[in-house]
């Protein structure tokens, strides 16, 4: 039997800088009376590490409900605005939020396993900044990737597997960026996946002037949803 699911995905919130966009938006969803699954939140929810503003996007997407007439689980990974090293704030203060952090959790909706891989992603060259404040910041995305590609592998047994990070994961959908930055904006990893790695979907953000936000890359699709990009969260529909 084939079971749809519904996915209401946004990143690069930076709240408060683009919760008016975001009110606008989800009061869309909601005049068309969807009925999300399942939401996503790739990263950059705030603004330089306020903490407190996560409560904003909450308050807003809560206002959406299944087809049950309750809350969809909110999946959460953490972007660069939302510190390294400050995961167990977002984590304590939100645990509303299912927070995935270089690691996979599993969702059962209508009776189907779906294994969401969760990471900040990694970025083909380091910013300057982070050379200089994060050690040993090469190896630190080098290991990430690979421990994607792993956490993939073992989302295979599952119904589906949906893969969602705050960088780039392909240069596909940063198209209309300034080509020199490519390199601080991702890292081409769906181009690196072996048939028993590649997810279902995956999504992500970061690229804020994207022009181009979707792409199928070996057969993977892949969506940039954020918001300043795309100018609306991203509904996705997936039949499992």
């Amino acid at each position: 039997m084939v079971v749809p699911l519904t996915m209401v995905a946004v990143a690069d919130v930076h709240s408060p800088q683009y919760v008016p966009l975001l009110v606008t938006s989800i009061n869309k969803i909601k005049s068309r009376n969807l009925k999300p699954d399942l939401i996503i939140l790739a990263g950059d929810i705030v603004e330089k590490n306020s903490v407190p503003h996560v409560r904003v996007v909450l308050e807003i997407v809560n206002k959406l409900s299944n087809k049950h007439g309750t809350t969809p689980p909110i999946i959460g990974v953490f972007g660069n605005e939302e510190y390294m090293g400050y995961e167990h704030e977002y984590i304590s203060k939100y645990p509303q939020i299912i927070w995935i952090n270089d690691e996979y959790k599993v969702l059962e909706t209508e009776n189907i396993e779906v294994c969401v891989v969760g990471s900040r992603g990694a970025l083909l060259k380091p910013t300057t900044w982070q050379q200089k404040h994060i050690p040993h910041v090469d190896a630190l995305y080098k290991t990430r990737v690979e421990k994607i590609k792993e956490l993939l592998r073992q989302c295979k047994k599952y119904r589906a597997s949906i893969l969602v990070t705050h960088y780039a994961l392909t240069f596909a959908t940063v198209e209309g960026e300034n080509l020199n930055i490519y390199k601080f904006l991702g890292y081409p990893l769906i181009e690196t996946l072996e048939d028993d790695e590649k997810p279902l979907l995956a999504v992500h953000g970061h690229a804020h002037k994207a022009v181009k936000t979707y792409a199928n890359v070996k057969g993977v699709p892949v969506y940039n949803i954020s918001l300043p990009a795309v100018k609306n969260v991203t509904v996705l529909d997936l039949s499992l």
